[in-house]
């Protein structure tokens, strides 16, 4: 929703800050016209977000221009409700998004103290108190979040032991699983390159924390140093496996909801190109 407000809003002002033509005589612009070409920039703002939501939707598409049609028929006593309905939709958003970085939120309570709020009542918070809480809830959710997610360096450390001893894995002097599934061709990438690849990442126990839906380019020297290691192991064409020990990954606090304080990363990447710079 935010994204069809900005859209309109850019809209609204570019055609403001146009210089007013005088009027013509026998102007051949047509009202239908000049609405065709408005609706069509307006669509090209709002067609992303419809198929992103929706796509393949007709029902959806359908209610959502009736709901623009509604829209020209709002009077001016409707107006603040419909004003509230546009916002509520970017609330209910955020309040989704803030639930699953760990907010507790009750839809209820939370209705209740924006009316209060907006009346010019009291919530128990000024705008900078409630900041500064809210900051301090989300670091002791995060504190909280890590500790229960660290992994024993023992359970690690015996994973990493079982994995270099199996046939063909190769252990570097920095400590990194190399293992070669399908060997590819050609010249390998340097530093200064970046790789078009396709992956899957995991932890010890086989659970995905993270895989390519296509391909995907990274910069070689900007990722994790093991990750980058393994790459310039590689060949365009083939198929390999790295295990990343957690002091050439995330280390011992890994990455919040994610990837697990002291964790080993097991990356099955196939290199599709080397990009030389």
């Amino acid at each position: 929703m935010k994204r069809f407000v900005l859209g309109l809003a850019l809209l609204l002002a570019a055609a403001t800050s146009w210089a007013r033509p005088a009027a013509l005589p026998g102007d051949s612009l047509a009202a239908d016209t000049v609405s065709a070409a408005l609706a069509t920039v307006w669509s090209s703002h709002m067609m992303p977000v419809l198929e992103q939501n929706y796509a393949g939707d007709g029902n959806a598409t359908d209610a959502f221009v009736r709901g623009i049609t509604d829209a020209f028929n709002v009077s001016a006593e409707q107006e603040p409700y419909y004003q509230g309905v546009l916002q509520g939709l970017t609330i209910v958003e955020r309040l989704g998004q803030m639930r699953q970085l760990g907010f507790p939120i009750d839809r209820e309570a939370f209705i209740k103290a924006l009316g209060v709020a907006l009346a010019g009542g009291e919530t128990g918070f000024t705008p900078t108190s409630a900041d500064r809480y809210l900051s301090d809830y989300m670091s002791r959710k995060y504190e909280q979040q890590m500790a229960a997610d660290t992994l024993s360096v023992e359970s690690q450390k015996q994973f990493l032991a079982r994995e270099a001893a199996r046939d063909g894995v190769i252990t570097t002097p920095s400590g990194l699983l190399f293992e070669v599934i399908t060997e590819g061709e050609g010249e390998g990438p340097s530093l200064d390159d970046s790789v078009r690849v396709t992956y899957t990442g995991k932890l010890y126990n086989g659970e995905v924390f993270d895989s390519s839906d296509s391909d995907v380019t990274f910069p070689v020297s900007g990722l994790v140093p093991g990750f980058t290691q393994g790459l310039l192991m590689m060949k365009p064409g083939g198929t390999y496996r790295i295990i990343i020990p957690a002091e050439l990954g995330y280390g011992n606090r890994g990455t919040a909801g994610v990837i697990p304080g002291n964790a080993a990363l097991d990356f099955t990447i196939t290199m599709h190109e080397v990009i030389k710079r």
